[in-house]
């Protein structure tokens, strides 16, 4: 029997083991990257001022955001304003899949003449007639347990919850993150509790904090989906864990909200 023996050069194995494990690479699946939302509350001092926010949002704002390939845009308006407050809060949520797109936004919404045209009355508001009193703005960046948000079933009619909780120091709000990542947000899911983000807030008025939103069929489902997560066993066996206890919530604020015309979500 003969054999025939092949020469193959340091340089080509090499290369085959290159392409080896360039092709492994390729086939492993990525990991979903992480998204940011920008976060806008409007406090107002009355509906027209609501009105016109949302005529804005829903006709120039969002068609333009669209067009520089942002989706999945929130439109919300608060059915229980805060406490002092007669009317409640326009909230609009913006995700965005890098920062990069997130920084480039702003310049390319000044370079779009439809949205400049459409958007005018709320653009050009005048110290006499402002379409607002202030804007708070947040920036958010989304747990791991949830790197992308969650579109709802928008074909029917939905209410939504947001909350953010403050921690009483870094490593009080951190070991709150790892406890979502790690087990709450798994309980929230078995619990009924539908969730739309969880995030950790990179800038904003509370910091150190973190913010979800969920979303329910109505108010009735809304109580029996937290009372469900109270009686959880596992959550109440995990929120006397040592381990999660010193990640405690120091401060809480709630926003109880619901779609607004041009919302999608």
């Amino acid at each position: 029997m003969k054999y025939i023996l092949f020469r193959t050069s340091p340089l080509a194995l090499l290369a085959l083991f290159t392409l080896a494990n360039s092709s492994m690479a390729q086939d492993k699946p990525k990991p979903n990257p992480r998204e940011h939302y920008e976060l806008r509350v409007y406090t107002v001092d009355s509906a027209a001022q609501q009105q016109r926010i949302a005529n804005y949002w829903a006709e120039a704002a969002i068609p333009a955001l669209n067009r520089q390939g942002i989706k999945n845009i929130g439109l919300f308006q608060e059915t229980k304003p805060q406490e002092g407050e007669q009317f409640g809060q326009v909230i609009v949520l913006v995700p965005y899949k890098t920062i990069g797109q997130f920084a480039s936004s702003v310049s390319k919404l000044n370079a779009d003449k439809e949205y400049k045209k459409v958007g005018a009355d709320y653009l050009n508001a005048t110290k006499d007639d402002p379409a607002y009193r202030r804007i708070e703005s947040h920036l958010l960046r989304a747990m791991r347990v949830k790197p992308q948000l969650t579109v709802p079933d928008t074909g029917k009619k939905r209410i939504f919850e947001m909350r953010e909780y403050e921690g009483h120091s870094e490593a009080g709000s951190t070991n709150k993150i790892a406890m979502f990542n790690q087990i709450e947000a798994d309980i929230f899911a078995e619990s009924g509790l539908e969730a739309i983000f969880y995030s950790e807030t990179l800038i904003g008025g509370k910091r150190p904090s973190l913010r979800y939103m969920v979303t329910f069929d109505d108010e009735a489902d809304q109580a029996k989906d937290w009372q469900s997560f109270r009686d959880n066993p596992r959550w109440n066996k995990a929120k006397t864990n040592p381990k999660w206890s010193k990640g405690g919530v120091s401060g809480r604020t709630t926003n109880y909200l619901k779609p607004l015309k041009g919302s999608q979500l």
